[in-house]
């Protein structure tokens, strides 16, 4: 959101463990320094002297997201996009960006003085020269925000479940309002169910297949392998699905008896692979949703 008399550039931002996301792109969350100039600009980031490609692959997977300068890295890549999107080199900027529900607490202050910084920003990316303030960082809990602006659509007493790449949140709201005593994040998600179905192919197969080929398979697009690599990513996204579902139970849901919204990058791999269908299950295919959630609760607490 761009407010043009301001020269301000509200961004939603969703620090992915495998995708960044705002509420105009997406991008991988691949960072690396060069030893030197790129020889291409796409993709490529200049700033305090040195030289990264951010947006290639993906990074490892790091306990949080404060350990080194990536995330900003990132950060700044996101911010860039957003504001061609809007015709923009030059503005202050405040970032709206998430945590995990049950992190959210003992990791905020962190993630908020690792993002907020007292000086202007220079840099250059893909080519282009930015320069920005950023005047402040609100920080909100994410699969909450995918859903802040669309509660009402579904009901009083929802369960959200964001499945992403490193976590799965669950949020039980009741009277549009999040209970936290009943919600919570469970340490596993899709890079672990991927990583899983990479190794069962090689061990039964000898084939190598990629996460690009196990994603298309989880949209139910086309892949040209063979038949016995399809056989055994099917069974496991489907094993992945159930096992969700059962831990959900096991937490005390009863996903028949409730609202239930299945979002993240996971939605669709619960949509096409899940066992429990009906009115009451629905399916936010949106991988944005929280990057625009974030804008949305931005835009009430700044009253922008």
């Amino acid at each position: 959101m761009y407010i043009s008399d301001r020269r301000l550039l509200v961004v939603g931002i969703d620090h992915g463990f495998s995708m960044m996301k705002t509420p105009h792109a997406t991008f991988e969350n691949g960072v690396e320094k060069l030893g030197g100039e790129a020889t291409l600009t796409n993709n490529t980031l200049i700033y305090q002297g040195n030289y990264y490609k951010v947006g290639e692959g993906r990074l490892p997977l790091m306990q949080t997201k404060t350990e080194d300068e990536n995330y900003f890295l990132l950060t700044l890549a996101a911010v860039a996009k957003e504001m061609d999107i809007y015709q923009q080199h030059s503005a202050d900027v405040i970032l709206a960006v998430g945590l995990p529900f049950s992190r959210f607490g003992k990791e905020k202050e962190d993630f908020y003085y690792y993002l907020l910084r007292e000086d202007s920003i220079q840099f250059n990316y893909c080519g282009r020269d930015y320069e920005i303030q950023i005047l402040d960082v609100y920080v909100f809990p994410q699969c909450y925000a995918a859903i802040a602006d669309k509660l009402r659509e579904y009901g009083r007493e929802n369960l959200i479940i964001d499945i992403g790449s490193k976590t799965i949140d669950v949020i039980h709201t009741r009277n549009y309002v999040p209970v936290e005593s009943e919600s919570t994040s469970i340490p596993a998600a899709l890079i672990q169910c991927m990583e899983g179905i990479k190794s069962n192919v090689y061990q039964n197969c000898n084939r190598r297949v990629s996460e690009d080929m196990i994603q298309q398979m989880i949209l139910e697009k086309d892949v040209n392998i063979p038949t016995d690599c399809k056989v055994i990513i099917r069974a496991g996204l489907a094993d992945f699905a159930k096992g969700i579902e059962a831990k959900l139970a096991e937490l005390g849901f009863d996903l028949e008896m409730l609202t239930v919204i299945y979002a993240g990058g996971g939605a669709m791999l619960m949509k096409n692979y899940g066992t429990l269908k009906g009115a009451n299950i629905h399916y936010l295919e949106d991988i944005r949703a929280n990057a625009k959630g974030y804008e949305f609760l931005a835009k009430q607490k700044g009253k922008f």
